[in-house]
This record gives structure tokens, C-alpha cells and sequence, in this order.
């Protein structure tokens, strides 16, 4: 059964990875630029070492080692992020999703107000679904916001306003299926 606590757990797993493959990749380049740059300065540092009576050392091999050790990291990291974006969406489509919001929503200035049970809020889910919307957050589909804190729709009628909530996910739901399928 998909629910929003899982996807919230996802999508914060999404984004430690993405910091941790942008710290990967500022490292790598770091390693880069110093690999480029010894055989710039090789023939000035091994004559200056050579002239203090000191052993030259060439950082050619440990460079080139932690390279490598950050291509597979980068790797491992780009991988986990796509099998978690493809789970996310898995159950983000799942007609098993359940939404833990509280069943008696309240009409507030014309507008019916769900609130997530226990004062959850889902951050990360709503961060992950913008952007795989490319829509900013919150956000509007038919006259449904959704938000990390609460559903607002824009009816005063409970039952009309369950209606245009489930039309508003299944549409959600539709156009990540179609993601799925595109990716």
C-alpha cells in the first residue's frame, strides 16, 4: 500500500542523494583541474624539489585512484536517485495511494480545507511532485491546491468538494504515469 509517509521517506532520500551527487561532482572536478594541471607543473616542481634535496612526489596515481573512486560514487548515486524518482512515481500512481487527510474537512472563506491527520506535513513529497510536474509549489490542478500542509478547494460543498480532489489526483496520477512511460 503507497502512502504519502512513504513517499515523504522517498522523496527525502531523493534529496540527500542529489547534495551528495553535487558534492561528488564539485570533488571531481576539483580532481579534474589538479590532474590537468601536473603535467603543467611537473617540470618547475620536480626541479625545485630536486634543488632543496627533497624527493619530488608525484600525485599522478592518487589523483587518478580517487577519480575513479568518485565516477563509481557519482554512479551509485545517479542510479539510487532514478530508482527512487521511478519509485516514487510507482506509487505515486498506485491506485492503493493512500492521502492521510482528516475525513471532515472545514469551509473556510469559501473554500473546503482538508489538513494532513496529525499535523503531518509533506515537504519533500510536494517538492519532488513540483518538480516532476514542473509546476512550482503549491499546486493547482482544477481548482485543488495542494501543499505540503493542507488540500484547499475551491468549493463551499463537502461531496462536490471530494469530487473535484479525486479528479484532481487522478489527473496528477495520469500525467506521472505518462512520465513513466516517456523516461
Amino acid at each position: 500500500m503507497a502512502d504519502f509517509n512513504f513517499l515523504e521517506q522517498v522523496a527525502i532520500q531523493i534529496k540527500r542523494n542529489r547534495e551528495q551527487l553535487t558534492d561528488v561532482e564539485d570533488e571531481l572536478s576539483t580532481i579534474n583541474f589538479r590532474i590537468h594541471e601536473i603535467p603543467l607543473k611537473i617540470s618547475t616542481e620536480s626541479n625545485f624539489a630536486k634543488m632543496i634535496g627533497e624527493q619530488y612526489v608525484d600525485a599522478t596515481q592518487e589523483l587518478e585512484a580517487a577519480k575513479e573512486r568518485l565516477l563509481k560514487e557519482k554512479e551509485t548515486l545517479a542510479s539510487k536517485i532514478n530508482d527512487d524518482m521511478s519509485t516514487f512515481i510507482t506509487e505515486f500512481t498506485s491506485t492503493d495511494l493512500v492521502i492521510p487527510i482528516e475525513p471532515n474537512p472545514l469551509v473556510v472563506d469559501g473554500n473546503t480545507r482538508f489538513t494532513y491527520k496529525n499535523g503531518s506535513t509533506f515537504k519533500s513529497v510536494f517538492d519532488i511532485l513540483s518538480e516532476l510536474l514542473g509546476l512550482s509549489s503549491p499546486i493547482l490542478v482544477k481548482d485543488v491546491m495542494f501543499s505540503a500542509s493542507e488540500i484547499v478547494i475551491k468549493v463551499t460543498d463537502e461531496y462536490e468538494a471530494k469530487q473535484k480532489f479525486l479528479s484532481s489526483i487522478n489527473e496528477v496520477q495520469k500525467t506521472l504515469s505518462i512520465k513513466r512511460r516517456k523516461s
